[in-house]
């Protein structure tokens, strides 16, 4: 871990002040801690948030730039004014990543950084992820995969450096089958039914919804707690209440 910790180091030394794109997951947690130590004040924290952004998240990006001592910049981003996000197209999220870096770069000429950074991992290469071709585009780098750091080695050094260590949290656009029409209020209707059970301990919570129905993936570890009647129950009301109908346990992908 050591020699991918350097290598990280190194790279980011060959970079002059630079912006980096702060979602506040574990990947550009670790990237802003080591930036940080590297860049110092020529380092900014630039965060988006808007009606897509899984609650809580914005607050723990906050907290670590101010534990980091990184200045942290939050802009409002609206990615529901894009067509192909808010009809939920396959070029939805090369549609709003596309937006937020040239966003981001903007910011970036304002702040005379050259660099735009994000946290892209070598692990992502191997998923399916239409806003990694936004990113090559429009010239952001990636130092995680520039040091040849996977999605392990980002958790162990950030064990090691004393960073939270948590599950993805994925845009909450994610939560609703293509072309299925996006708005303020179905976005907010999951992401209240998934802050209630993380408040209540659960670790990794998607709640996607089909049709007339919910269906939501827990840890199988953490299907007991859930079917508690303490639980369930007053989950099953919530739901209702927010016009998500029956939901039903699935199996995380």
């Amino acid at each position: 871990m050591n020699n991918a910790l350097a290598e990280l180091e190194k790279y980011l030394r060959g970079q002059g002040p630079a912006v980096l794109l702060f979602s506040g997951g574990m990947d550009s947690s670790l990237l802003l801690a080591v930036a940080a130590r590297v860049l110092g004040g020529r380092l900014t924290a630039l965060t988006f948030a808007g009606p897509h952004t899984v609650p809580g998240e914005l607050a723990g990006s906050w907290a670590l730039a101010h534990r980091l001592a990184v200045r942290h910049l939050v802009r409002e981003f609206d990615p529901l004014v894009l067509p192909d996000f808010r009809e939920n197209t396959p070029a939805r999220c090369y549609a709003c990543k596309k937006a937020v870096i040239e966003a981001g770069w903007k910011m970036a000429g304002k702040l005379g950084a050259g660099v735009l950074g994000d946290g892209t991992n070598l692990d992502d290469l191997a998923d399916f992820r239409p806003g990694l071709k936004a990113a090559r585009e429009l010239g952001v780098t990636s130092p995680l995969l520039a040091a040849g750091l996977g999605k392990a080695a980002i958790r162990e050094l950030s064990r090691n450096l004393g960073l939270p260590v948590k599950s993805p949290q994925s845009c909450l656009a994610t939560r609703f089958p293509y072309h299925t029409r996006l708005t303020r209020e179905a976005l907010s209707r999951v992401g209240r039914g998934e802050a209630w059970l993380r408040r209540r301990g659960f670790t990794w919570v998607r709640l996607r919804v089909r049709q007339d129905e919910g269906r939501l993936e827990l840890p199988p570890e953490e299907w007991p707690a859930f079917l508690a009647p303490e639980v369930r129950g007053p989950f099953a009301a919530l739901a209702a209440r927010l016009g998500l109908g029956p939901v039903y346990l699935d199996l995380p992908r």
